[in-house]
């Protein structure tokens, strides 16, 4: 491999590694940015809820009292297609209000209950989907929890897309990087090989165009003449001993 081929390559594949290297980043922290925002808004969402709950519960209504709740969460649901369920249960963990109405009186899992218990908005992965919860208080204290099910497939696909549209945009600059470095490289070594090609063909007694200029074949033009002179030093050096030879 000739040292011009060798210089392209380093300059291509170096090409290739960055432009891979920064797709791979804007996936990530795209990725990254897509699951925040999904949470915040789940957790916008359990906020809202909460608050209207517990509005609801200082005001002395029992939880099962507060059906507005039952066209709310239903309402919540409709308008966004990443929401699959949302159920509003006792602190014994019975449902009292859920968008799967079949599910009114039944018993949530126990373990939405006991994460209920804690402060903050709680979350899980159930049968493929995240299921997002917090808890509600009244004048007593734990009154009952709120859980929302959202699907990954939304987001999935969103991350998908990106990411196709990422490796297109990617294989369009390394091939266009690769080009061009590819070109830059030649130009750089010719322009760094041309002096040492023209000393060669100065040495090798090729004839040089009017553009040969430089100090090296200046040089190399200079000891090929001195290699010139001592050759014809030498030739006449041997005919004086010839004719000697002859003459004794």
């Amino acid at each position: 491999m000739t040292f011009v081929s060798r210089l392209a390559l380093v300059v291509i594949s170096a090409v290739i590694a960055t432009m891979v290297a920064v797709a791979l980043i804007c996936f990530t922290a795209s990725e990254r940015v897509n699951v925040e925002i999904e949470r915040a808004r789940v957790a916008n969402l359990l906020n809202t809820l909460r608050t209207a709950t517990e509005a609801n519960l200082s005001i002395g209504l029992t939880l099962d009292q507060i059906s507005p709740l039952q066209e709310r969460i239903e309402r919540e649901k409709a308008g966004d297609s990443a929401v699959l369920a949302i159920d509003i249960f006792n602190a014994t963990g019975r449902t009292i209000y859920s968008t799967d109405r079949s599910l009114i009186g039944e018993a949530v899992p126990s373990v939405w209950v006991e994460r209920s218990a804690n402060v903050g908005i709680w979350q899980m992965t159930e049968r493929g989907d995240t299921v997002f919860g917090t808890h509600f208080e009244n004048d007593l204290g734990l009154a009952g929890g709120i859980s929302v099910t959202t699907s990954d497939r939304a987001r999935v696909a969103r991350a998908e897309s990106l990411g196709l549209n990422l490796l297109g945009i990617a294989l369009a600059l390394i091939a266009g990087g690769g080009v061009t470095a590819g070109l830059a490289a030649s130009a750089f070594a010719y322009l760094m090989s041309r002096p040492f090609d023209q000393v060669a063909r100065v040495l090798s007694a090729e004839a040089l165009g009017p553009a040969a200029e430089g100090s090296l074949p200046q040089i190399a033009q200079e000891a090929r003449h001195s290699w010139i002179e001592a050759e014809a030093r030498v030739d006449r050096g041997l005919g004086q001993l010839g004719a000697l030879d002859d003459a004794n």
